[in-house]
């Protein structure tokens, strides 16, 4: 099921422009700006990529004067260069606590710096509890760090370069070998004279500089921005991006409305670059709870709690919105004879709650095939309004055009499906009462609501009009939620904390509006080939997706 949008293409922007708030900044001459360090020629093949870094802020010289380029760097000092290229100090500040490793205490000068690499994956430990700070960095280590920096942030290195096979390409460590080609492949790194690359030898903090200036100048930014902070002590992995650069929709597991769909299988076969598991869902029907609609179709409707319960909604110009509405859905039944009548809150995709429930359904194929159980009258109907034929105490196929309105139970006085004939007209209507628009096109019905106006919103009254329970929402837990900047950009965050708290990291996000998703086991988020959580091994019923 898919929601196709204007194609915008996908924009690109210098890693650089995006460094210009949080660091250092000049525009001072390169010979002026190696003088700062008496053993840094202006003429040395390094001198510019030191002073690019000497002004971003992301590295420091050795002494009042000396840079010393030919020094060796630890794994701490790399580790910091890449963390203050990604957060403010200020924000690199919610990192100084005591970590996992054992090498590294709460007062060692890199620790919020090695905090923040370890927990965006942009660095892992050495091994037995380590990080081994005070290690040399190793040219080939390097090069992982600096891939490993490029996805946990949403940037892409260019293929610039052809492959290169160093002289010595088989002492390049496994783990290794996919980051020092990319990295070759982008003109980030380059072999000595003698055309070997020494994966394992120490890096000099001019090679460093080098290596890391090219890759910030080359690199450029995604459609999308991949944020991995602490806000309130709070863990958070989040990617940011303008939705009118994607087509957007919405997918049921095994493309049913009952169906159960792990998040690798789902995301794979739709494509997807950025995606997100939906709507709260019965584990034991897999029905969701919540109304969907994608690409102006009604896939569900669910009005349990409604207008208080939230979703996320988007209309047919692309502006996303969140929500509150009750989904009216009536029929007007127009007979061969000239006679009319008329039947209100018709239900859609939604499982009868007995057998003497007497509740009209709509069921399309996103149903399935058929109904799966035996309705008392059941009338099938084309795409242009006619009644092809009815149905009598027994299963009955769905059209894959059109629908079966159905009731499984008898309803007392009423004659509007026992009387339908095939021949009779049937036509359907809807309307979003409470909306702010009635042209969505694209709704994922969630909650509860967690930003409203810029200001955090919710509590215990607001969480159980939307259905939640206190235990629920007042608690820690892994969450994930969808929010709306006020550039209207979507925010889709995912962080282990309480709905009050999450409603404040959403506001720090800058978003307008939020709602939050199913959460818990069902937490799934993926972009581009990354799980900023994920992938989990439960089934899903829904998920947002973009490509």
């Amino acid at each position: 099921m898919k929601m196709c949008k204007k194609w915008l293409g996908k924009l690109r922007r210098p890693l650089t422009a995006l460094l210009a708030a949080g660091v250092v900044c000049g525009s001072m001459p390169a010979k002026t700006q190696a003088a700062w360090f008496s053993d840094v020629p202006y003429n040395a093949w390094y001198a510019e990529a030191v002073e690019d870094l000497s002004y971003r802020g992301i590295m420091n010289g050795t002494g009042p004067a000396t840079f010393s380029p030919f020094g060796t760097i630890s794994r701490a000092e790399f580790v910091a260069m890449l963390a203050r290229s990604a957060l403010d100090e200020w924000e690199l500040g919610e990192y100084d606590y005591r970590g996992d490793f054992n090498d590294v205490s709460s007062g060692h000068w890199a620790n919020k710096y090695i905090n923040w690499a370890s927990e965006a994956g942009v660095a892992s430990g050495t091994g037995g509890g380590s990080f081994s700070p005070g290690r040399k960095v190793t040219r080939q280590d390097m090069a992982v760090m600096v891939v490993n920096f490029a996805k946990a942030t949403g940037l892409e290195l260019p293929i610039t370069d052809g492959p290169l096979m160093f002289l010595d390409q088989g002492s390049i460590s496994g783990y290794a070998s996919d980051s020092v080609s990319q990295c070759q492949r982008a003109g980030i790194i380059n072999g000595y004279d003698d055309l070997t690359f020494r994966p394992k030898g120490n890096a000099t903090r001019c090679e460093a500089a080098s290596i890391y200036s090219r890759f910030l100048n080359r690199s450029v930014q995604a459609p999308y921005k991949i944020i991995r902070k602490r806000m309130n002590g709070v863990s958070l992995a989040a990617v940011e991006f303008d939705p009118n650069l994607y087509n957007t929709g919405v997918a049921m597991g095994e493309d049913r409305v009952r169906g159960g769909e792990t998040s690798r299988s789902l995301f794979n076969r739709l494509g997807a670059e950025i995606a997100v598991n939906g709507a709260f869902f019965d584990f034991d029907t897999y029905i969701p709870y919540g109304t969907i609609i994608d690409n102006g179709r009604l896939v569900t409707v669910y009005n349990n709690f409604s207008p208080a319960k939230s979703a996320i909604t988007m209309d047919s110009t692309g502006h996303f919105t969140v929500e509150n509405f009750r989904t009216e859905v009536s029929a007007s039944l127009y007979k061969q004879n000239g006679t009319e009548a008329s039947a209100g809150s018709l239900g859609v995709n939604r499982l009868p709650s007995s057998a003497q429930d007497g509740t009209r359904i709509m069921f399309t194929r996103d149903w399935g095939s058929s109904l799966g159980f035996s309705a008392k009258h059941a009338a099938a109907v084309d795409s242009s309004g006619i009644v092809t034929a009815v149905y009598r105490d027994q299963d009955a196929p769905i059209p894959q055009d059109g629908y079966l309105l159905a009731q499984r139970g008898e309803r007392k006085w009423d004659n509007f499906l026992p009387e339908v004939q095939v021949g009779d007209q049937i036509i359907w209507q809807r309307e979003y009462v409470g909306a702010s628009t009635q042209d969505i096109q694209l709704s994922l019905g969630s909650g509860p609501k967690i930003v409203q106006d810029g200001q955090p919103y919710g509590d215990y009254y607001t969480y159980a009009a939307e259905g939640f329970e206190l235990l629920n929402t007042m608690g820690d837990d892994r969450r994930v939620c969808i929010g709306i900047t006020y550039e209207g950009k979507l925010v889709i965050l995912t962080a282990y904390t309480s709905l009050p708290e999450l409603s404040h990291i959403m506001v720090g996000m800058d978003c307008e509006s939020a709602v939050n998703l199913d959460g818990g086991g069902s937490t799934n988020l993926y972009v581009d080939g990354n799980w900023l959580y994920g992938p989990t091994d439960r089934g899903l019923n829904s998920v947002l997706y973009f490509w």
